[in-house]
């Protein structure tokens, strides 16, 4: 449902007009190169560009008017000038679809690891409770009914207005959310408030985007900004860079959870195993139990980060519980790839130092025998962690790097940079083809061991160049695992 004309001076956002006393439109386009006469053309900053260059050429196609950061001289049509046209055009796209977001109880989720896993834990608590509830993030986008993959963690801007809509049609209630930090410094999600939130931890990524960590840390706070004054943001307290988080916060009030006595929310580990781990959570006032198949230390706080949110968000602990307990496996999050086979692989999406340091630490716990990793590094992304993966990786008895997305990069330079952070005394297989990299990974294997094969988790296809090639770890670890396995069991007639 597309209202028919929106007027930019009822914006929440304080703007001003300059050729005119409002700037009205029904369409609204932040590319040049698409713009139709009539449009309303929103300058937005980018890295490689800015859309403020692009003003003459947006009005020259037939733009009627531009909402601006600064005012051009140069163009005869109205303009709206406000102070972050970001911030502007997240606002044009739910006015657009009428502000559906408005009719909907949104919960978020950001963090550098855990985000995916706990935004399923508390769809799941929140379907449990009888609320048809959408879900947005790594894997895929839900609108309560349909599912599709995902395509951005958090989506743009008119494309989030878009699914709330959809949501809103067919009676969806709740929606949780992975936020990225992506999305916090580009505004995104600035035009909605969130009823409860939470940041698990604050490790090193994206520093090809955001630069520092203290910018990484700053842009995972702004989730801060989408809450209720009121309302308490959750931070895990077991991670330093929520530490940090919690410093610039201000006067923001907080709850925190983690493994620490101290910890508002707390959760123990009562006993683990191969086919899961007993935990006991302890709520504002209440105590829970329960046996899940989800290990892991790393698990065991998804779960509670998951179980607070529901309480913020009014759900009783016997729902909590239940809920919790309906899940069995996450896509591609330390996913069990069983034939039979005597040893134990787990595919998963760690793709950061501390991701694969968790993993890894789960796997020791699971396994009589050797931890064998494989791993890569996205290509065009940050270079500066790649030492820092195979440092973590080190922790591992044998150890293959392989491609990952490698991108417009050669595989062989970003395994180059990869293996700088191994010492000279360690043995690493180094296989540039993924499919043989995890092929190598697995014939290392003997009973008892625990294979890791990290990084793309979910990931359907494979970033080559400018192809796209289907490849998914979990079907691929499959396929070769049953050609092992067939080439060691003997054939009829055959001596063993």
């Amino acid at each position: 449902m597309d209202v028919s004309l929106i007027s930019l001076r009822d914006s929440p956002c304080p703007v001003s007009f300059v050729s005119a006393g409002d700037v009205q439109g029904s369409r609204f386009c932040c590319d040049s190169r698409q713009v139709s006469r009539g449009d309303i053309f929103v300058a937005l900053r980018g890295i490689a560009s800015d859309g403020h260059d692009f003003i003459e050429s947006a009005v020259a196609s037939g733009a009627a008017g531009v909402v601006v950061e600064r005012p051009n001289p140069r163009i005869a049509v109205p303009q709206c000038i406000v102070r972050n046209s970001r911030q502007a055009w997240a606002w044009i796209a739910m006015a657009q679809f009428d502000f559906p977001q408005k009719n909907l109880t949104l919960a978020g989720v950001t963090g550098t690891n855990g985000k995916t896993t706990v935004a399923w834990l508390l769809r799941t608590i929140l379907q449990e409770c009888g609320h048809r509830s959408g879900l947005i993030g790594t894997i895929q986008y839900c609108d309560g009914r349909s599912t599709h993959p995902a395509t951005l963690t958090t989506p743009d801007s008119p494309d989030l207005a878009r699914l709330f809509r959809q949501m809103v049609t067919i009676g969806t209630t709740h929606c949780v959310m992975e936020v990225s930090s992506h999305a916090l410094v580009q505004e995104r999600c600035s035009a909605f408030q969130l009823a409860t939130a939470a940041i698990t931890n604050v490790t090193r990524d994206h520093f090809d985007y955001h630069g520092t960590f203290e910018n990484y840390v700053a842009a995972k706070a702004m989730i801060s900004k989408l809450l209720p004054p009121e309302q308490p943001l959750l931070l895990g307290t077991d991670d330093a860079g929520v530490r940090e988080v919690r410093s610039v916060l201000g006067d923001r009030p907080v709850l925190t959870f983690g493994f620490q006595e101290t910890s508002d929310y707390q959760v123990r580990v009562t006993s683990s195993a191969v086919s899961g781990q007993d935990v006991s959570l302890r709520l504002q006032g209440h105590e829970i139990q329960f046996r899940t198949p989800l290990v892991g230390r790393h698990n065991a706080l998804n779960l509670l980060t998951a179980a607070a949110l529901a309480e913020q968000m009014g759900v009783d602990p016997d729902r909590i519980r239940n809920g919790l307990q309906k899940i069995t496996s996450i896509p591609g999050r330390m996913e069990s790839i069983d034939l039979g086979q005597d040893f134990l692989v787990l595919v998963d999406y760690a793709h950061t130092p501390d991701g694969i340091t968790q993993v890894i630490a789960t796997a020791r716990t699971l396994s009589k025998g050797r931890v064998i990793i494989a791993f890569g590094a996205g290509g065009d992304r940050d270079r500066e962690k790649r030492p820092l993966m195979a440092q973590a990786a080190s922790a591992a008895d044998v150890v293959v790097v392989t491609s990952d997305n490698p991108r417009s990069e050669s595989p062989t330079a970003i395994i180059d940079d990869i293996c700088k952070g191994f010492s000279e005394h360690e043995f690493v297989h180094r296989i540039n083809d993924r499919e043989e990299g995890i092929r190598t990974a697995l014939k290392q294997a003997g009973s008892g061991d625990v294979v890791l094969i990290t990084g793309r988790g979910h990931e359907a296809t494979q970033q080559i160049g400018n192809r796209s090639i289907s490849f998914d770890d979990r079907k691929v670890t499959r396929r070769v695992l049953k050609e092992i396995l067939a080439n060691k069991t003997p054939q009829p007639g055959n001596k063993s």
